[in-house]
């Protein structure tokens, strides 16, 4: 049996050059990430102090500022220069962009197109089904397609079924060093459907003659069989911490570990081929509907090719509060990456497009020092991405200048969803509004709150261990989707802390 090294990579025999070389990498990274100014003076330190003790954390790990939106002059800052991992709060810096760029009335295109004519039920030439990157497509939006078959009286095709996602550049996962089996690390291509995710089901345990399993897409309360993709068993000796595993075909075939329960269910990302995927679940939709297309194969759709239907996406806007709220990693790099295209006006690699939006906003702020601002993604989930917390500020502040759609009244701020907080004597829930962002020994909030005497204050807050998360980085193995207990609890002191240090700004203003 051939495993990919995208499931092994991490395991742990014969690893020992490739965790030198990774050490010696991010130590790089390490001291890299700190500037080389002087760091912000800080107010109210005893209390700073206070808060830090009483949440087990350093000073050194912790950076924020907090400024008036209006003026943008700063209140209070610690260390507000230095380069800390982003994590989701990324997701802003991608949304704003794609606001101003793109547009707050742009909607995301899924076409169906035809080359061939129709004689009696059956088009005599191609159909073709191409992505423009909705990182919203679901199940539910698939009967547009179907009603505009039918209206053309195409129950069959004598020619080819073909799916097109060349309007942006595919990959099989946002980030090779996160787990493979984490639903928010799935495969990107401009033809995606219910996110890229699959539900497995099982029955029996594995390896026994009764083992059964059942993979469908879910969406909306909507299933479907899924095609395409297949499972099988680990070999001897993989325990329950490496429970799902890819083997090396071309296609997802995910290995399950034989000390799993006699039954369960696992939501499993789409990773190598979310195109083919999307077509072959469309596949299956038009045979539930009495439409029969054979299997979908990869090609461009060519320019004389005629449109039989579009599905037009929600207005961006209400797409990027989804993302916001519920920090979806596909959507916010499909969001990203159509943004950058519409810029050079070719399809750009995750890298590529989220270095073309820094230069973009070095361009457009030019007053703010972007020097050493990476994102590696448009979604945060990276450990190697930088940002400040003078660089988030800047980016808020212009995003409340912004209009978010025709005839509105508001900002781009006004976006952001609460935080889950409850109503405590603060009121957080309608006084904050932030976008958060976690990784393991990184966290972060920015966004805007409204202090007891009524001011509305901008802020950003990032924390990072630097040592803890390097090793976690080099003890990462891929195959195990869980968190472990000592990172957990350092995400939950850090969140008290944020709560805390918010709190304090709210009832001292």
């Amino acid at each position: 049996m051939r495993l990919s090294a995208i499931s092994l990579r991490f395991c742990p025999r014969g690893l020992s050059a490739f965790r030198v070389s990774l050490v010696l990498i991010a130590l790089l990274v390490v001291v890299w990430s700190f500037p080389s100014v002087a760091p912000a003076a800080t107010t109210h330190r005893p209390s700073l102090n206070r808060l830090l003790k009483g949440h087990r954390l350093q000073a050194k790990d912790v950076s924020y500022i907090l400024f008036h939106l209006a003026t943008g002059r700063v209140v209070s800052a610690h260390d507000p220069d230095t380069l800390r991992i982003p994590a989701s709060t990324t997701k802003l810096i991608t949304a704003l962009a794609a606001l101003e760029i793109l547009g707050p009335d742009y909607r995301f295109e899924t076409s169906l197109l035809a080359t061939g004519e129709v004689h009696q039920t059956t088009l005599d030439g191609d159909l073709y089904i191409v992505g423009g990157g909705d990182p919203t497509l679901s199940t539910n939006d698939l009967g547009g397609f179907v009603d505009a078959l039918r209206a053309a009286g195409i129950t069959q095709l004598s020619g080819r079924f073909l799916f097109d996602e060349s309007f942006t550049v595919a990959t099989d996962q946002i980030n090779a060093e996160q787990p493979v089996a984490a639903v928010y690390n799935p495969g990107v291509s401009a033809l995606s459907l219910n996110y890229n995710r699959v539900q497995l089901r099982w029955k029996g345990k594995p390896g026994t003659k009764n083992f059964r399993t059942r993979l469908r897409s879910p969406a909306d309360g909507v299933f479907l069989p899924v095609s395409g993709i297949s499972t099988g068993l680990l070999p001897e000796g993989y325990g329950t911490k490496n429970s799902f595993l890819l083997d090396g075909s071309q296609m997802d075939r995910w290995l399950l570990s034989r000390q799993l329960p006699a039954r369960g269910v696992k939501e499993l990302p789409v990773k190598r081929a979310p195109g083919r995927m999307a077509a072959s679940l469309f596949r299956t939709y038009c045979r539930t509907r009495g439409i029969q297309l054979p299997i979908p194969q990869a090609a461009q759709a060519p320019p004389d090719a005629r449109l039989l239907h579009t599905h037009y996406s929600q207005p961006l806007p209400k797409i990027i509060v989804g993302v916001l709220r519920y920090s979806n990693n596909l959507s916010a790099e499909l969001i990203g990456q159509v943004t950058a295209r519409s810029l050079q006006n070719r399809p750009l690699s995750l890298a590529d497009s989220s270095a073309l939006l820094t230069d973009w906003y070095r361009r457009r702020l030019p007053e703010t020092d972007w020097t050493r601002f990476v994102s590696r993604n448009h979604s945060g989930l990276s450990s190697a991405s930088r940002h400040s917390p003078r660089q988030l500020a800047a980016a808020i502040r212009y995003g409340a200048t912004l209009p978010v759609g025709q005839d509105t009244v508001g900002t781009f701020l006004d976006l952001l969803p609460h935080p889950a907080w409850g109503n405590d004597k603060t009121r957080l829930r309608t006084r904050v509004k932030a976008k958060s962002g976690t990784m393991s020994y990184a966290d972060g909030l920015a966004g805007i709150l409204t202090t007891r005497t009524g001011h509305r204050l901008g802020f950003a807050i990032l924390i990072t261990n630097f040592a803890k998360r390097l090793a976690f980085d080099v003890a990462l193995d891929v195959g195990d989707t869980r968190t472990p207990p000592r990172a957990r609890a350092w995400t939950e002191r850090a969140k008290r802390f944020e709560r805390a240090l918010i709190t304090l700004w709210i009832r001292s203003r």
